[in-house]
């Protein structure tokens, strides 16, 4: 990858100054592969990040690639985002048979099955990809990445990992929050054998077996349901 300055732009050829006083040519097999709006930002006397296709072709030309030039620098940013572990917000772009497809500015990330969210796969329903995943697409996601590899072509992104750490965030500034006496909507997120987890915005706190019910209750499972929606008052924090 090389800084370089656009010296001159035809139909055909974009000649680019390069910093050891070289000039080197983007071909024109590489412009007809560029939108409309691309190539108008490339004018004479902009800086440019190009990629080194050939340092010396048959002509004793530097072939350079903007295209190239882009996805490199994605995948540099994808490894500074798996070293940071900072969360990427992007939208699910289609499906395969193993999970959803994200794309990563130009790159393609995959989030296995097993790294979608617990609340994204309690919509899923269905046998086949297109059933479970055919709605997610354009849905915004929020991923974290966890595997760079160049090589392979290999991007591997996790929205488990990502929703954990924002949960656990909700959590903290909820839990500062809330107050003993407030009532609170919730949603019943597991039964127990002593008691039901509810999740009241973001934190998820126990209504111990005593307090389901004024009856008595032998098990959570006899009154609730996982996924129902419940009104419940603090008692402890």
């Amino acid at each position: 990858l090389l800084e370089g300055v656009i010296v001159s732009t035809t139909p055909t050829m974009i000649r680019v100054q390069l910093p050891d006083d070289r000039e080197g040519v983007i071909p024109g097999r590489e412009l007809e592969r560029m939108s409309r709006q691309h190539l108008d930002e490339l004018r004479e006397g902009e800086a440019i990040t190009v990629y080194v296709v050939n340092p010396h072709d048959h002509k004793g030309d530097v072939v350079l690639s903007v295209n190239r030039a882009i996805e490199e620098l994605d995948w540099k940013r994808a490894e500074e985002y798996r070293v940071s572990q900072n969360v990427y917000e992007g939208n699910v772009a289609g499906y395969n048979k193993g999970g959803l497809i994200v794309r990563f500015n130009r790159l393609r990330g995959f989030v296995p099955q097993s790294q979608i969210s617990e609340d994204r796969r309690l919509k899923m329903d269905g046998e086949t990809p297109e059933e479970r995943y055919s709605v997610m697409v354009n849905d915004a996601i929020v991923v974290k990445v966890m595997e760079v590899d160049r090589g392979r072509n290999r991007l591997i992104l996790s929205e488990r990992a990502a929703s954990r750490e924002r949960r656990e965030k909700r959590k903290e500034a909820l839990i500062s929050e809330l107050s003993v006496g407030q009532v609170c909507e919730g949603r019943v997120v597991s039964l127990e054998d002593f008691g039901a987890f509810v999740d009241v915005g973001g934190a998820e706190g126990l209504v111990h077996l005593t307090e389901i019910a004024w009856k008595h209750v032998t098990h959570p499972r006899d009154v609730l349901k996982i996924g129902q929606k419940v009104r419940v008052e603090v008692i402890s924090v």
